[in-house]
């Protein structure tokens, strides 16, 4: 989004640019991110006086600018981006190269591989030890695997519009669409070079009943790794277990290039702007000095997001989507270290609050395992008051949304179901072991279920009751949850697991164009600065569309593919 004159002086007189990339916490902080990242200006007449900046003052000084503020319990991961002057005597080495990659999560990996390929010399760090890879499957258009599979490209686009409510430009979107295929491809061939037989295929997908997505029943453009043999037994059932392993696997392909050097605990610390170009990195070496890495072709940012840096969090999120979750990524690398730095050399990002990829199934820890799928997919969304708030089928992150929404954040929410609708924790041991760690609770009748675990107990008995009155004539009145696809209440052991929602991560970045150009808050194109994955932006806007398969990986794999592939032939 532009900046206004009006909203560019507002920044100036609020906030310096300097705080605003130290921080992102205090309330004038957040008076600057409005007007940097697009919120509407104030203007204040002269001749107002005392009364207009005293309204404004008001304005900008609430703890609602840009979004409400709450504490993130999140992690904490190492910061890269460093906010000053780096002294030019404090650079101990320059070295050349044509591209470079921040980042070496799979975006990176993607970027750095099609680079090298296009025999660019190309050098990719990491801040952290051994990189980034938790993903579990992803989406793509086209690609060789899918031959026969029908895929509407018109209703997918449509779809991705519409879950951005159309708060995007469409040429990004159009780019993943279009060539994600292509990128798949490449990444197959590169996964062909490895030692380990890692299969790119399909992912079975059952139609959806609950209207999301709107247009068609089924977007089948799923595509995961579980069908290579070299994946531990539970790699298919526990979350983000495969990307894991594929990402060893592709820094093992880049060993194989002569013109391709992974260089770990490596963070990039600043770009390097000559004039209307970024021409390279700073880094920050394991000894402390500082280096320099040009890169005639381009800087490709592969950062990830930033939901490892609750500053950040605080700032440009909304705390319904954070205050009570738990954190699935056990990567912290991702404190928006690309964000930051695109910022301090001008670039464009996507307007506040943005959008959390916060899903159900969350516990205290992290997510809940397999032995609990059918007791959370059969049971019932439960507030503190004994009522149900949402049509429980709904994707992912609807229901986490929803439970985000009520009092508290969603805090005391549980899902109730009886011993028939658990299939897989129903065994003494796996009671006991949930009871044991504070989640599980159990009552012989609802009453009795709700004193366990703080719910209104006569409230819960008058909810089952009223939901299972509903299967006689097959609707739910209340939030028409497809009743085929589910059971009523028919035990005598009630159970309520604890339930919380859970940030993989964040959605919102640097504002690109088609090719991966990074662009200034002018719209312009800022020469050779690209984002990809994570650290790209407008592509979601208020929600990751769960209901859409694959959208966050397909990006990071398509955009790493097209920016390295646009760094080395340009227009």
């Amino acid at each position: 989004m532009l900046l206004s004159k009006c909203a560019r002086d507002c920044t100036l007189s609020s906030v310096s640019r300097r705080d605003f990339l130290r921080g992102a916490g205090t309330m004038g902080v957040a008076a600057g991110a409005m007007a940097a990242l697009g919120g509407a200006g104030v203007a204040v007449a002269a001749e107002e006086g005392a009364a207009a900046e005293s309204a404004y003052g008001l304005a900008c000084e609430t703890g609602w600018v840009p979004v409400k503020k709450a504490a993130c319990p999140g992690p904490r991961g190492p910061v890269g981006f460093e906010d000053r002057e780096i002294a030019a005597d404090e650079i101990a080495a320059t070295e050349d190269c044509d591209i470079v990659v921040v980042g070496a999560g799979i975006a990176g990996l993607m970027a750095a591989l099609k680079g090298a390929e296009e025999g660019a010399n190309v050098i990719c760090v990491e801040k952290m030890t051994k990189g980034r890879g938790c993903f579990e499957c992803f989406g793509a258009v086209g690609a060789k695997c899918q031959e026969g599979i029908e895929i509407n490209k018109v209703h997918l686009l449509d779809e991705m519009y519409r879950a951005a409510y159309w708060r995007v430009r469409p040429e990004p979107i159009r780019t993943y669409v279009d060539r994600s295929g292509e990128a798949t491809d490449f990444w197959q061939a590169m996964l062909d070079k490895g030692a380990n037989g890692f299969v790119i295929s399909k992912v079975e997908q059952a139609p959806s009943t609950n209207g999301m997505p709107a247009m068609t029943q089924l977007i089948d453009t799923e595509l995961g790794f579980y069908d290579s043999p070299c994946l531990p037994p539970d790699a298919g059932v526990r979350s983000g277990y495969s990307g894991i392993y594929v990402c060893l696997e592709m820094q093992e392909v880049a060993k194989q290039y002569d013109n391709l050097q992974l260089r770990f605990s490596t963070p990039a610390v600043q770009l390097v702007r000559e004039g209307e170009r970024v021409a390279g990195i700073i880094v920050k070496n394991a000894d402390g000095t500082y280096g320099q890495i040009n890169a005639a072709k381009g800087v490709i940012l592969a950062t990830g997001g930033y939901d490892a840096n609750p500053e950040l969090m605080e700032a440009w999120t909304r705390p319904e989507d954070y205050a009570t979750s738990s954190w699935w990524n056990p990567g912290w690398g991702t404190t928006g270290d690309g964000h930051l730095m695109g910022i301090k050399v001008g670039a464009q990002m996507d307007p506040c609050p943005q959008p959390v990829m916060n899903f159900r199934w969350g516990n205290p820890d992290s997510f809940f395992d397999a032995r609990t799928w059918n007791a959370i997919y059969f049971g019932l969304m439960i507030n503190p008051e004994g009522k149900r708030f949402v049509r429980e089928d709904l994707p992912f992150q609807s229901v986490s949304n929803a439970q985000n929404a009520q009092p508290g954040y969603g805090a005391g929410c549980f899902q109730v179901f009886d011993e028939n609708m658990m299939e897989g924790m129903g065994d003494d041991a796996t009671i006991q072991e949930f009871k044991d760690k504070g989640w599980l609770f159990e009552g012989a009748t609802p009453q009795e279920l709700g004193a366990a675990c703080g719910i209104d107990g006569d409230n819960l008995a008058a909810t089952i009751e009223r939901y299972n009155g509903f299967f006689a004539g097959g609707v739910d009145e209340d939030f028409n949850r497809d009743l085929a696809t589910t059971m009523p209440f028919t035990g005598t052991r009630f159970f309520a697991l604890t339930t919380n929602s859970c940030v993989l991560a964040t959605g919102g970045g640097l504002t690109i164009n088609g090719d991966c150009q990074v662009l200034d808050i002018d719209d312009k194109v800022i020469g050779g600065l690209y984002a990809v994955g994570n650290a790209s932006g407008n592509f979601f806007a208020g929600n990751y569309p769960r209901h859409i398969p694959g959208t966050s990986i397909g990006r990071a794999i398509t955009f790493g593919y097209v920016a390295a592939e646009h760094a080395m032939k340009g227009e």
